[in-house]
């Protein structure tokens, strides 16, 4: 996934947390001591790729799967989410976490963009730490909104004040793989003076700013009651957008949007199966691009997706480009990008991960190319492979900076049985503590 395409046969070398190698490693492995690697993994029957980027999660609901279908966005926050977040704590939160956390790093997932809820973010940040995967996250901001729980509502300067606590816990945290962001949750849940401090932090700290927009069309109209213009616009007036903004969704975004976003280099992120199961709409990628916008790819959360399936991800996205544009639809290798190397610029990674070349971290992953159902042109194109008729369960290795996290079925630094268990007993209290509230 480099500038130049390259698809080749050969080794990679991992050294120190980084590539050394590709191809004929064999003089980078003469300069090893011994002249050999201390541990090899035969991937001759896979596909060796960047590890997946996934721009835009939350792992808070994660608990949540199956406990919130309704089909519009409002209505599901309103009656669902905002509950049922309101009703976490440290340990059902921890719980979500780690459940999410051991399907997206089985599924080939190296790095995530998580918005929490207004509690317990710190809990979720030590649970990255310590699971080894490349995260950017933040707690949700919230000072206002329609129907959300009293306590679910923050004074403004003290919900930045505890944002801001977890970028000096943890941004630079696990060797460099953390980042802190905003997490301002969206226009409808937040007021003018809280997009302001936001705006002035993220300037004067660098932090990206993570929020949703243009989601729903009863979330625009609601948004243009309440500030008497859409999303994109208001951020546009107010200096939200920017190279640090990373947007969700953007599916009912106008031409002069797209390009206000694209004139402060702001990034969004696709999220099909969300908008697909909310019945929110098709955002038309194609057009993202044609503007310039740097852009993603992303599950949502398992409260409105049901699954953190990457794969599944890139597959809805080439079908709609299919059918929103179908003369000139979005190629299987520009969906990839959008897990990989477009993915990493949307979150301001592309300098380290994204694309297998010599001196990025070694954020890699094996995904087995010879399954019945790849079968049997799997290597003629691997990109429409990966895309159309890959599974999280055809991953065979997860690297992130070196270190293996998954590997042939067993996880090096998470409990998978013990996580299903955990999250099964945290669910009930989450949900006692719903029904007395």
């Amino acid at each position: 996934m480099d500038a130049a395409s390259t698809v080749m046969r050969g080794d990679l070398l991992v050294r120190d947390g980084a590539i050394a190698a590709l191809g004929n490693c064999s003089a980078a492995l003469a300069e090893l001591p011994g002249g050999r690697a201390d541990e090899r993994f035969d991937a001759r029957s896979g596909f060796v790729l960047p590890g997946l980027v996934q721009g835009h999660l939350h792992l808070c609901q994660t608990l949540f799967r199956g406990l919130a279908e309704q089909s519009d966005l409002l209505p599901w926050l309103r009656e669902s989410i905002w509950p049922l977040e309101h009703a976490h704590n440290e340990s059902s939160i921890a719980a979500s976490a780690r459940l999410a956390l051991v399907e997206l790093i089985a599924g080939g997932v190296t790095c995530v963009n998580d918005m929490g809820t207004v509690r317990h973010t710190d809990a979720i940040g030590a649970i990255l730490e310590e699971c080894g995967v490349r995260a950017l996250f933040g707690k949700a901001l919230m000072d206002r909104g329609e129907g959300a729980p009293r306590g679910m509502l923050e004074d403004r300067r003290a919900a930045l004040e505890d944002a801001l606590a977890l970028m000096k816990r943890f941004h630079g945290a696990g060797g460099g793989r953390l980042q802190v962001t905003l997490a301002p949750r969206f226009v409808l849940s937040c007021s003018d003076e809280l997009w302001r401090d936001v705006v002035a932090a993220s300037r004067e700290r660098g932090l990206t700013i993570h929020t949703h927009l243009a989601e729903s069309p009863r979330e625009g109209r609601e948004v243009a009651a309440a500030v008497g213009t859409s999303a994109a616009r208001y951020f546009a007036a107010r200096e939200v957008l920017s190279t640090r903004f990373v947007g969700a969704h953007g599916v009912w975004l106008e031409d002069d949007e797209l390009s206000a976003l694209k004139g402060t280099d702001a990034a969004l992120v696709h999220c099909p199966g969300s908008n697909l199961k909310l019945g929110s709409g098709f955002a038309n990628v194609r057009r993202w691009r044609a503007a310039g916008v740097r852009c993603g790819i992303g599950s949502d959360g398992a409260a409105c997706d049901n699954r953190l399936d990457t794969f599944h991800e890139l597959s809805l996205a080439g079908g709609i480009s299919r059918a929103l544009e179908p003369q000139k639809p979005l190629a299987a290798r520009e969906v990839l990008a959008l897990a990989t190397c477009d993915g990493a610029r949307a979150l301001g990674l592309a300098d380290r991960v994204g694309s297998l070349e010599v001196g990025k971290q070694a954020d890699v992953i094996v995904v087995e190319g010879e399954g019945p159902h790849l079968a049997p042109n799997a290597s003629r194109d691997p990109y429409s492979t990966l895309v159309y008729a890959a599974r999280p369960s055809d991953v065979r290795l997860t690297m992130v900076a070196g270190r293996v996290l998954y590997r042939d079925g067993a996880w090096s630094t998470l409990d998978a049985g013990r996580a299903a268990a955990d999250a099964r007993a945290e669910t009930q209290g989450l949900l006692r503590r719903m029904e007395a509230a």
